[in-house]
């Protein structure tokens, strides 16, 4: 994978780093954003709720700016709304502040996906699924290193915001090394393989193909939600662990998503398709869900938290997405957006949902964990089926079911 572009991919990569930190830093940070916000632990945890309307917000329009103008000037823009969302954060007297600022965190990230994934695809034709997975292990490289950070403040008796800073730091350096990087020409990915697959007739807009594959981002990202902001609450206040051991949950996590990735990454290689990781993925989370909830136990939730992190953590955003736009004739910034959209409906509603169900009983969000994560094996199953179908002497798969 070593061309001209790798020193741009890991300017994108050191950016997921860091996003990987910001989706848990309020979390991790949850008792003294609390006091500071003047609320309890679950009106803090709805904050990030405001993510998804960022998200839904951007997307109308990050996508299409990605294709028309380029790919660096839309991770630039991620950069800057993430510097925004955690300066913000770190100065907000209250919940309403906080939530705006936290609409921000939606944007830049919905900048950083229309921008970064394209890029990758582009700058690595032939390794488009290894080279976006390779995005899941910066993000779990970052939760795995921001509870060992905020543990070393709290010990010292130092100021939770320079967790807040130390990421604001990281992302202003990445930013002038970015601005200074040459990105890949942009290219149409289903047409520069238009060639080396069957062309499917269409009658109508999106295939059931497409809309099962956008629907999964929904359940992707419900599942990385609920692991990183929910296990160490689940440890603390329903195994009853320690506040230090419940906190490293997230670490623990972060190893089992990091060590999918390395096994995704290497049988990816090796010609087994994403279809089948997102069916084997799903399935197990659901059913290492349910163990959690059912023997909640200081070894059950540690040994779960690694098979979680292993099965719901480790690359199902981005095998969703690639698998998105090698089946779609869109452009990819376009479908990234759609999918951007599923994640966002995910991060603005599933945060409203565990916070209610915290108030009745923290078991019940694993619950919802399980639920998801089968309704996203029954889509990629039905993907794994579609896909079984024959093709007609023309060589081409007619489309049985169109939207």
């Amino acid at each position: 994978m070593k061309n001209k572009y790798l020193s741009a991919s890991l300017g994108l990569y050191i950016n997921y780093f860091v996003h990987g930190m910001a989706l848990i830093i309020i979390a991790q940070n949850i008792d003294f954003l609390s006091k500071q916000w003047n609320t309890d632990n679950a009106g803090a945890a709805a904050v990030v709720s405001s993510l998804g309307i960022g998200k839904l917000v951007a997307v109308f329009f990050s996508g299409k700016l990605s294709d028309r103008f380029g790919r660096k000037p839309s991770v630039v823009l991620g950069i800057s709304f993430y510097v925004l969302f955690l300066a913000g954060i770190l100065i907000s007297p209250n919940v309403a502040v906080a939530y705006m600022f936290g609409i921000s965190a939606g944007v830049a990230n919905s900048f950083l996906d229309t921008g970064t994934y394209p890029a990758l695809m582009e700058a690595f034709p032939k390794k488009s699924a290894p080279a976006n997975i390779i995005i899941k292990a910066f993000i779990q490289g970052g939760q795995f290193v921001l509870p060992y950070l905020i543990g070393f403040l709290i010990l010292r008796d130092l100021w939770f915001g320079w967790s807040f800073i130390f990421l604001i730091a990281v992302l202003s350096v990445n930013l002038v090394f970015i601005l200074t990087r040459t990105f890949p020409p942009m290219t149409d990915l289903a047409q520069a393989s238009e060639g080396s697959r069957p062309q499917r007739a269409r009658t109508f807009h999106f295939s059931l193909n497409e809309i099962c594959l956008i629907l999964f981002g929904f359940v992707a990202q419900t599942l990385l939600y609920i692991l990183g902001q929910w296990i160490a609450k689940y440890g603390s206040e329903v195994v009853h662990m320690s506040e230090g051991s419940s906190r490293l949950l997230v670490s623990y996590g972060s190893l089992g998503a990091i060590c999918c990735v390395l096994v995704t990454f290497t049988l990816g290689n090796r010609g087994v398709k994403s279809i089948y990781f997102m069916m084997l993925y799903t399935v197990m989370t659901a059913v290492v869900s349910l163990v959690i909830w059912a023997f909640p136990v200081p070894v059950v939730c540690t040994a779960g938290a690694v098979l979680l992190g292993f099965f719901s953590s480790g690359g199902l955003i981005q095998l969703g997405l690639t698998l998105l736009a090698e089946k779609s004739s869109r452009g990819k910034g376009l479908v990234t957006s759609l999918y951007t959209i599923a994640e966002g409906v995910a991060i603005f509603t599933i945060p409203l949902v565990a916070s209610a169900i915290s108030r009745v009983n923290i078991g019940g969000i694993f619950l919802l964990n399980g639920a998801v994560a089968l309704f996203g094996f029954t889509l990629a199953l039905i993907i794994f089926i579609r896909d079984k179908r024959p093709i007609n002497e023309a060589g081409v798969q007619v489309e049985q079911v169109q939207f």
